[in-house]
């Protein structure tokens, strides 16, 4: 959809424009964020809670981002990813939104994450999402089955294109 302007030229002429809606593509989420995300969650019928550091590398090409999470989870374990794919959408006044779901990672899980809407402008850049995640291979949690809601706040620490193996 296109707006039409109106301008008024000093000697009285009207000149019309076409203007164009702002879209995901106009602003790219690419980088890599530092954040925090925390979850609460019933692993085998108990409930409980937690919070860990995180990097989140974002590529976005057009609406369509993917997304690498790094988390320490346990520090006498490796590091754990999560690949996500989504896209992203210019809501009003400008802001982003959108939505992710993973792809791939370190374990096999379902998790689906809404991007709230974020402001562009922002320096530095951050957002924030809800997450809800399943799994019943949590390592370290047997055969458990894990059920999560979860909340990150991530903020721009480059906007340097990061490379990974995205999910196809």
């Amino acid at each position: 959809m296109r707006a039409i302007i109106h301008i008024i030229m000093p000697c009285g002429a009207i000149v019309l424009a076409a203007v164009a809606p702002a879209t995901a593509a106009d602003f790219s989420l690419t980088g890599t964020y530092d954040g925090f995300f925390v979850c609460d969650h019933i692993a085998g019928g108990a409930g409980g809670g937690f919070g860990r550091a995180m990097t989140m590398e974002i590529v976005q090409t057009g609406d369509r981002i993917a997304l690498r999470n790094t988390v320490k989870v346990d520090p006498a374990a490796p590091e754990s990813h999560t690949l996500y794919r989504g896209r992203v959408v210019a809501g009003a006044g400008g802001s982003i939104s959108g939505y992710a779901e993973v792809c791939g990672g370190s374990f096999p899980h379902k998790e689906l994450v809404r991007i709230f809407p974020a402001s562009p402008s922002r320096d530095p850049f951050s957002f924030a999402a809800d997450t809800v995640f399943v799994s019943e291979a949590v390592p370290g949690a047997g055969d458990k089955l894990v059920v999560e809601s979860c909340k990150w706040a991530l903020a721009r620490v480059s906007t340097e294109v990061p490379e990974f193996d995205a999910c196809r």
